[in-house]
């Protein structure tokens, strides 16, 4: 299951979108869940397939970063969300800039997968209500709850 490891952390200190990922793959190499060079993969994906959203009606942004299988174990979801937004370029242009405030990273071992939860997560991230419910999140269980009221747990 893509929640196994409970990596979720909430209302996080980042100073820029580096930091926000070096803070979350941390967890991710202590679960044992990706490779040691993942932030690496992440970073470098980053650089040329942006993955900041723009989300209606909000002043603040998603994102959903993640990285090719070769740094990845075995299938994890991790999730945070940061106290003040780090700027993330637009998944659709990459000039334009998102203030990002809630962070699903994606380590997925088998390709077919990502495009499930890509898909799943996008539907989540029009939910006005969910996304109140994921910036009020302050532990693991209510999180989970959350993920499994909409399917998320379920790859």
């Amino acid at each position: 299951m893509i929640l196994d490891k409970q990596i979720a952390l909430f209302n996080v200190e980042a100073k820029d979108r580096d930091d926000a990922f070096k803070i979350l793959s941390d967890e991710f190499v202590k679960a044992g869940v990706v490779e040691d060079n993942f932030l690496e993969g992440l970073q470098k994906r980053e650089a040329n397939f942006p993955t900041g959203l723009l989300l209606d009606n909000r002043e603040f942004g998603v994102a959903i970063p993640h990285t090719d299988s070769e740094y990845v174990k075995r299938t994890q979801i991790g999730f945070m969300t940061l106290k003040e937004p780090v700027e993330f370029s637009y998944m659709a242009d990459p000039d334009v800039k998102v203030p990002v405030r809630i962070m699903f990273m994606l380590a997925v071992k088998e390709a077919h997968a990502q495009v499930e939860m890509l898909s799943k997560l996008m539907e989540l991230f029009w939910d006005d209500e969910r996304i109140d419910r994921m910036l009020a999140l302050d532990n693991k269980e209510d999180f989970e709850k959350l993920m499994a009221e909409f399917g998320i747990d379920q790859f």
